[in-house]
């Protein structure tokens, strides 16, 4: 009878040494697996955004690249209405900047991102100070009602004549070198290119 129960304390025991470590074995191996699965991720991450990296890389030859204009960017986004608004040589540059975005001109000095809020800081900031702009009529109109206009067609997406909008600044600041007239309006693809050359900013190619 003693041996019956010392060979079933022996089986029970080496049953539970068994059980033991298999779940042992199988727990280090889920743990294995799990981390082969997050590594096959995080390589598959990242070869996705090398894959983004490189859509974006620059591919046109965008002539007369100009560098960003952070100065008076910031100037534009922190102006709030009734601060002192620029002056209109300022708004004129200011504007011609931003047109660089959309043409083709062999020089550039700098660029200025449009966005729709800046658009619209400027709409504000020209219709309320028509005043201030008033004593430099040019071509028989006031110079705001210039700045309205192509601000105007602007905030509707009308850029069919940005490059005439550039040039036609460029002559009321006077004093431009001609290597900076536009000679014409960017392609899609060109104007995708130097906003991410220029302001570092990826844009997903239109089909």
């Amino acid at each position: 009878m003693k041996r019956i129960h010392v060979l079933g304390i022996v089986v029970l025991t080496a049953l539970l040494s068994v059980s033991g470590t298999y779940l042992i074995m199988k727990k280090n191996y889920d743990n294995e697996t799990f981390k082969n699965v997050e590594s096959e991720l995080d390589s598959s991450q990242s070869i996705s955004k090398e894959n983004d990296k490189k859509e974006f890389e620059s591919t046109v030859d965008t002539s007369g690249l100009g560098w960003e204009n952070t100065t008076y960017s910031k100037r534009i986004d922190e102006w709030k209405s009734g601060d002192e608004p620029f002056v209109g040589n300022l708004v004129e540059e200011v504007l011609q900047e931003m047109a660089h975005q959309k043409i083709i001109a062999e020089s550039k000095e700098s660029s200025i991102m449009i966005t729709p809020e800046r658009i619209n800081i400027l709409l504000q900031m020209v219709e309320e100070n028509k005043d201030k702009y008033e004593g430099r009529a040019t071509d028989k109109h006031a110079p705001y009602e210039t700045y309205l206009d192509i601000l105007n067609r602007w905030k509707k997406g009308d850029f069919s004549t940005v490059n005439d909008d550039h040039n036609f600044l460029m002559i009321m600041q006077g004093g431009k070198s001609p290597e900076g007239l536009a000679t014409g309006i960017a392609t899609k693809e060109q104007e995708q290119d130097y906003i991410f050359r220029v302001f570092g900013i990826p844009v997903k190619k239109q089909n």
